[in-house]
């Protein structure tokens, strides 16, 4: 797979690797890099300034989603190391980026990637009062919703342009949309950021005042069930893609994407009403959250627009995978989608001149 994306796995270095970002593989790569880097950036300015604020909820969804990373992609890179190769072989290769960590398999724009769009679709949620009037089970379905659009934009397009490749031959990720794995689509996509928001909510958020030990503990807490979470959520996909053919891509498919069905009748359900709602109060539940959300939402769909049109003229002809030509139609509804909520977030309700943000309480 290293060779398929034109480097070599010979010469690595076990912590940290630097690179000149103009020798990369092609320019999309140092583009994506540097966008996702700012978005975590601009996801932690957030978190910072909600924890002055009295809620430490964004700030446990940035750390709690490094913890999650942490914990679910190590095996993956390394199943013989992990004792987990009779189970699951390197299902795939990330490209070498400018930044790169852990025998150069982690580049430094995947661990950005998790806090910036946890933070991102957690605040454009909550800022539709989501939580504080469906409650805390509603509002982590439409946060693993919301990121599965923003989220699948880019992971898409990501093989296409040689940011990684999937392994063929593993069989647990056969059941494919275009190029792109139903159990990414599923787990990582929609299952992992919503049980992330659920468990932060349960364990750091919804508690009394806690010392800052015992806010550590939540978060480290939260970022390790989230990855027993998501595993034992991919269970009756993978058994169903076991029955009856090995492996059963269409029944994988079927029990994968009917949970996520799931997810997005939850959220059609809810964020349209909240919406209209805000919109009728003219009270924002969080302005500084629709200042934020809008601009990083916006500087995502810009970029990814820019990226998907340098690379849809040459589709299928040219692209890494004959296949990748079946992801457009989901990626573009994706994006349609993620281009609507971010419309959403902007015009929920009237901006006052002075408002401070305020801790929110689940429904009981």
């Amino acid at each position: 797979m290293a060779d398929e994306l034109g480097f070599s796995c010979a010469d690595v270095r076990p912590v940290v690797n630097v690179r000149n970002p103009l020798d990369l593989a092609n320019w999309t790569l140092p583009v994506v890099e540097l966008l996702l880097v700012s978005l975590a950036i601009a996801a932690a300015a957030q978190a910072v300034r909600r924890w002055r604020a009295g809620d430490v909820t964004p700030g446990a969804l940035w750390l709690g989603s490094v913890v999650y990373l942490m914990a679910m992609e190590p095996p993956v890179y390394f199943p013989a190391q992990f004792g987990v190769e009779d189970h699951l072989k390197t299902a795939f290769v990330h490209n070498v980026f400018t930044v790169e960590f852990m025998f150069d398999r982690m580049p430094l724009y995947i661990l950005c990637l998790y806090p910036a769009m946890a933070v991102l679709s957690y605040e454009g949620v909550r800022s539709f009062g989501v939580f504080r009037r469906r409650g805390l089970l509603a509002g982590s379905m439409c946060v693993g919703f919301v990121h599965h659009c923003f989220y699948e934009v880019f992971d898409h397009l990501g093989p296409q342009l040689k940011w990684w490749a999937w392994n063929p031959e593993e069989k647990n990720i056969a059941a494919v949309i275009g190029s792109v794995p139903v159990a990414s689509v599923f787990m990582f996509a929609t299952v992992g950021p919503a049980a992330l928001t659920f468990l932060v909510r349960t364990f750091v958020t919804g508690r009394a005042p806690q010392g800052p030990l015992r806010v550590a503990g939540g978060i480290v807490l939260s970022g390790v069930l989230t990855t027993l979470v998501v595993l034992v959520a991919g269970i009756p996909g993978i058994v169903a893609g076991m029955i009856g053919g090995d492996p059963n891509t269409a029944a994988q498919t079927l029990v994968m994407m009917a949970f996520v069905v799931v997810f997005a009748v939850v959220a059609f359900a809810v964020l349209p009403v909240e919406w209209c709602r805000n919109r009728l109060s003219g009270h924002p539940d969080d302005d500084t959250a629709r200042r934020y959300v809008v601009a990083a939402a916006g500087a995502y769909c810009a970029v990814f627009a820019g990226l998907w049109g340098s690379e849809l003229p040459g589709l299928p002809a040219g692209s890494v995978d004959e296949r990748v030509a079946g992801s457009v139609p989901y990626a573009l509804a994706c994006f349609v989608l993620a281009v609507v909520f971010t419309v959403g977030v902007a015009t929920g309700g009237r901006v006052a001149a002075v408002r401070d943000p305020v801790v929110e309480k689940e429904m009981v």
